[in-house]
């Protein structure tokens, strides 16, 4: 406002320019609501130019904090107040000057803090402030070295002796192979520390020789050896055990150890079943054909069972003593079948079995020699 006349509003940067005769008093008032008055008095004279900065204080405002939690003590620049947020988390103070540095704080928290300006919008609104709580602290110990836990569903990991968590309610689930999971709940408080023994149970041995076979299918042979181990201390002469033994050890072309295993699983009458390759009617070409000619022998105790995937025509299930087991036979001087003879049916027959190589190799030998040994009773 200028000699309580004219009016004007100023630009988005504050500003207002305006022109008057020379050689007189002028009168400038700034004002704006929820700021106080800034008033002037400027003489002028003729092509005089003058800046005139008006710094506008605002008027003093009610503030209104909020704290989560609440009962949290506050603190004005520095100086801890006589009372703190109240139940609801609310704390209310006069703001008369230009700045001010709010914290609050509670014990097993850590401490929140903010710089405000003095400005008439704070009367509109509140300030929250949101202190962190400290995490608080789980001791667990279980009776297996290496079980692992998951927390509210995440994925599991490593126990470790403490584990720290953020206050509230969880659920904990502890985990080792070849034994049952344990799963509880539980809440902690802030800056809390609980304690838990947490003791796992042994599978049954049904239960382990199906989780066995889940991780043999997945190749996790490690896992496989450890679980065919805990049937064993329970079981000594369990087929299933050395069967699954077996198999990881052939997995990893280990022939000597593998055929040892099919004979301890033999002994006790747990079937074997190994994959060899036939050619019908002994038709043989290295050259071509031998991928076609896919089948299965089925080991037992007393007896063995052929079974061809592609042709079943030649299939046979004899006691051993009709099976005539010969000698590894080479072309281009490597591996290529093992000599056998079937009586079948009031049929003597060759049942020549090549290795499951896609292509004949030299490493279809060891292969074949053990199947060699295991062409036997057990």
């Amino acid at each position: 406002m200028l000699n309580n006349t004219d009016k004007h509003v100023t630009d988005d940067a504050g500003g207002f320019i305006f022109q008057l005769d020379g050689k007189q008093e002028v009168k400038v008032k700034v004002s704006k609501t929820g700021y106080k008055d800034f008033e002037t008095t400027r003489k002028l004279d003729c092509g005089d130019s003058q800046d005139v900065p008006a710094f506008l204080g605002a008027n003093q405002v009610m503030l209104r904090i909020r704290t989560v939690p609440a009962e949290c003590d506050i603190y004005l620049d520095n100086q801890k107040q006589p009372r703190g947020s109240n139940a609801q988390g609310i704390f209310s103070y006069l703001l008369t000057r230009p700045n001010l540095l709010i914290e609050a704080k509670k014990p097993k928290y850590l401490s929140k803090s903010r710089s405000v300006q003095l400005r008439p919008e704070l009367a509109n609104g509140e300030i929250v402030l949101e202190l962190e709580p400290l995490p608080a602290t789980l001791r667990l110990a279980t009776n297996v070295s290496d079980a692992r836990i998951a927390i509210d569903g995440k994925p599991p990991r490593g126990t470790g002796s403490t584990i720290s968590l953020p206050p509230g309610p969880h659920s904990l689930t502890v985990s080792a192979l070849g034994y049952a999971a344990a799963t509880f709940n539980f809440s902690v408080a802030p800056d809390e520390t609980i304690s838990r023994d947490v003791k796992l149970e042994r599978l049954s041995l049904s239960d382990l020789q199906a989780e066995a076979e889940r991780l043999l299918s997945s190749r996790a042979y490690d896992d496989v050896l450890r679980l065919s181990g805990f049937i064993s201390e329970v079981d000594r002469a369990n087929g299933a055990a050395h069967r699954l033994a077996g198999f990881v050890y052939l997995a990893r072309a280990d022939f000597t150890n593998a055929g040892a295993q099919f004979d301890q699983a033999l002994a006790v009458d747990e079937p074997i079943l190994l994959r060899v390759r036939r050619h019908p009617e002994e038709k043989f070409d290295l050259n071509k054909g031998h991928d076609i000619c896919d089948a299965q022998v089925t080991l037992r105790k007393n007896e063995v069972e052929f079974h061809g995937l592609r042709n079943a025509a030649d299939d046979f299930k004899v006691p051993y003593d009709q099976i005539q087991v010969g000698a590894i036979q080479l072309k281009s001087s490597v591996a290529a079948y093992l000599a056998t003879k079937v009586s079948s049916n009031g049929k003597r027959r060759d049942y020549n079995f090549y290795s499951v190589d896609k292509e004949l190799s030299q490493s279809g030998k060891p292969y074949l020699e053990m199947v060699q040994r295991l062409l036997r009773p057990h």
